[in-house]
């Protein structure tokens, strides 16, 4: 039985060149659908831990939730990031 990748290309060259183009296109799909991150300077950052970012950093009661997302402005400036999670 003829495996798929035996039928499409009939020698070495090809097969290598099948590579080639499907290294290629991945490689600017990859980049071009990025989260775009890299390269870029991000806004400043409020304090994160690895995995769970600023999450541990989050008010108990919702009520505080306001003034948690305002008292950084003083700190930071009106633009910050903050981050859920590993990435």
């Amino acid at each position: 039985m003829d495996s798929i990748i035996a039928r499409l290309v009939e020698s070495p060259g090809e097969l290598w060149l099948m590579f080639g183009v499907v290294f290629v296109t991945t490689y600017f799909l990859r980049r071009r659908f990025s989260d775009g991150y890299s390269g870029r300077k991000l806004p400043p950052a409020m304090p994160s831990l690895p995995i769970v970012g600023s999450i541990p950093f989050l008010p108990v009661k919702m009520q505080d939730l306001a003034e948690f997302c305002i008292s950084p402005r003083n700190k930071l400036g009106k633009i910050f990031s903050f981050r859920l999670g590993s990435k």
